[in-house]
């Protein structure tokens, strides 16, 4: 029995990353319009919902949004979630409709193709360079200012011990505190049993149920009192709340 999982898991693993560079290759001519100038940003914002709500479509994930989805249409806000898998971004543009930008890790923007994401729009981080990543944080509040949402995954990147959270890191909250940003924090329980971040045999792939859980806003505005290791335990204990 557990061959045969591991056979049709590798089976649907393969077939989940072609159809992602399927859609990417046919794409990337319309996002080398849409993202490689600013006015246009919006718009390859609109076709990047589309991608992801194709390819979760085409490989037989859905999702469960458990809690409210803010509406910014007087205030932006940051969206702090849990990172246990790949499927976490595509899960975040097929969720959130308000125009938003990811603070990613630099090593996003040396994957041919993937690349086109970050060239232009979106934001890349060197985090093992302190002025490179300040470079970077002062991007994220410029773009902030001119009323842009933002998508920071405050672990960093998928840590081996999924679920368990690992020590959170204190960009996005010195971030939330200086633009008074109200965090959105966001739980994706079931990524990691969905799609594994591992190449093992063994390793969880396979189509199903995504729930994600959006907790309440942190008003960051309303928190003078709370400084920046309450601002991201609170946030922490709030995402750790709905994890096994």
């Amino acid at each position: 029995m557990k061959l045969i999982k591991g056979i049709l898991g590798f089976i649907w693993k393969i077939y989940f990353l072609v159809i992602v560079m399927l859609s990417i290759v046919l794409l990337y001519p319309f996002f080398r319009v849409l993202l490689m100038n600013e006015k246009y940003f919006r718009s390859g914002f609109k076709l990047m919902r589309f991608q992801a709500k194709s390819i979760l479509f085409l490989v037989g994930i859905r999702k469960k949004v458990i809690g409210e989805i803010p509406d910014d249409a007087n205030s932006n806000y940051m969206i702090c979630p849990n990172h246990s898998s790949y499927l976490d971004i595509l899960l975040l543009y097929s969720t959130f409709s308000s125009y938003f930008l990811i603070l990613g890790k630099k090593e996003l923007g040396k994957v041919p193709l993937f690349n086109i994401y970050f060239k232009k729009m979106n934001i890349l981080v060197d985090r093992s360079n302190p002025k490179s990543a300040h470079q970077s944080i002062a991007k994220a509040c410029i773009e902030m200012e001119k009323g842009s949402n933002l998508i920071i995954f405050p672990e960093g990147t998928i840590p081996k011990s999924v679920p368990k959270l690992k020590p959170f890191k204190n960009g996005a909250f010195r971030v939330a505190k200086q633009m008074k940003m109200n965090i959105i924090p966001v739980t994706f329980k079931d990524n990691y049993r969905l799609l594994e971040d591992s190449w093992k045999f063994t390793a969880n792939s396979k189509p199903g149920l995504s729930r994600i859980y959006i907790h309440e806003p942190i008003h960051v505005a309303d928190s003078n009192d709370m400084d920046l290791l309450t601002l991201r335990e609170e946030t922490r204990k709030r995402i750790a709340s709905k994890l096994d």
